[in-house]
């Protein structure tokens, strides 16, 4: 009995060809639209696009919608990127569009507009994220085509200025249907591997078609997520794309582009010497200082006459000790007499003086009595004499009005 295969079988076999051929992964394809519609519930669009002599199926699924900043409308050019692949129930393939983008200049124009209002709103050319470009580099990334005057422009200046610096190329087209993925993937390959201080894209001028790769969503994105710093010189002077808003620095030519990458290293080296030869002289001027302050102390007399500086300093003390001792005598005496006043002073205000002069002191129940108010007939009076004590009883009180002058 014959083999055989089953239509689904069949249909899944020509899909996996389809999945493994790289160049049907990715693409930019141009044509005309033609019968599309958009379904409002789904969100998913679909269409055809031809050109004079073929039609290819498309659709753009509601995920990818969103990206598109017009109208699309029958018979209207585009740029679409997208894959392809084999829809297995009805086996037919057709184009799976990424992103759409209008062909010719004024809808291109349009296009721009709409797309770099949407990327500033999302915060892609923020200065406030932008990063320094370090001030020493010895390893450039350079992301452009190996084949193009930028990159011999670039290697020359870099030369000049560096001649030790390493240079990484990370080939790439600058225009047509690959170009952005291939910008974006030379980006990606430099950031995994690590092989860059700075990178540069770059590439000569063109028309607006021609410089269209680096106004791609694709490259944006890529130069936005870069951890190495990124210059970007695309084009003329004049010319400004969406991968200069994005980078960390716009050089308005890959000439430019090089000598902001990496230091001239003669001017390097000359700044060294003549700091060198500054802080030589700062050294010999500093050095000079200190022997001469060396040769005064040295010629002083403690170096020259030590023991007449000895014998000085112990005249000193002998005469210090002499001054001291004679203050402490002179402090012990003026102690002494102010303590004999004192003394004086004290035995004059003593109680026995006063008692010895014929007065008592008279107290009740231990208190001193001064008033005749303070008694009362009756109480037992205490009488401290000179040479004894008398005990007695009030038995009356007599006020006297003294004069008090």
């Amino acid at each position: 009995m014959q083999e055989y295969i089953t239509v689904s079988m069949l249909n899944a076999y020509i899909s996996r060809l389809f999945d493994q051929d790289e160049f049907l992964q990715e693409f930019w394809l141009k044509g005309e639209l033609s019968g599309f519609r958009f379904y409002k519930q789904s969100g998913h669009s679909y269409f055809s696009l031809k050109d004079k002599d073929a039609t290819i199926n498309c659709v753009m699924f509601k995920s990818r919608m969103h990206t598109v900043n017009f109208q699309p409308e029958d018979g209207m050019e585009v740029l679409l990127r997208g894959y392809v692949s084999v829809y297995a129930r009805q086996g037919k393939y057709q184009v799976y569009v990424e992103e759409m983008i209008p062909y010719g200049t004024g809808s291109l124009f349009l296009y721009l507009e709409k797309l770099k209002a949407r990327l500033a709103e999302q915060g892609y050319f923020d200065a406030a994220r932008k990063r320094e470009i370090p001030r020493i580099v010895n390893r450039i990334g350079v992301v452009t085509s190996q084949d193009g005057a930028a990159l011999q422009d670039i290697l020359r200046v870099i030369r000049q200025r560096h001649p030790g610096a390493q240079v990484i190329v990370a080939h790439s087209s600058v225009q047509g249907s690959e170009a952005p993925r291939e910008l974006a993937a030379g980006v990606r390959m430099l950031n995994e591997h690590g092989l860059a201080e700075v990178i540069i894209m770059a590439r000569g001028g063109g028309s607006l078609e021609d410089l269209m790769a680096f106004n791609s969503e694709q490259v944006v994105q890529a130069v936005y997520t870069s951890k190495i710093p990124v210059i970007s010189a695309v084009g003329h002077e004049v010319d400004v794309t969406f991968c200069d808003l994005v980078a960390d620095l716009r050089a308005a030519t890959p000439t430019q582009a090089a000598q902001f990458a990496v230091p001239d290293y003669t001017a390097v080296q000359k700044h060294r010497d003549e700091l060198t030869l500054r802080m030589n002289r700062c050294m010999q001027r500093l050095l000079a200082n200190r022997l001469e302050r060396l040769d005064r102390c040295l010629m002083r007399k403690v170096w020259t006459q030590p023991q007449g500086v000895a014998k000085k300093q112990a005249d000193r003390l002998t005469s210090c000790q002499q001054r001291l001792g004679a203050a402490m005598l002179e402090k012990v005496k003026n102690d002494r007499h102010r303590f004999a006043l004192t003394a004086q002073g004290l035995d004059n205000m003593s109680p026995l003086k006063v008692l010895a002069r014929g007065y008592a002191i008279a107290t009740v129940e231990g208190a001193v009595v001064r008033r005749i108010d303070e008694v009362s007939e009756g109480d037992l009076l205490n009488i401290e004499m000179i040479d004894g004590r008398l005990t007695a009883v009030i038995e009356g009180k007599e006020k006297i009005e003294r004069w008090k002058g």
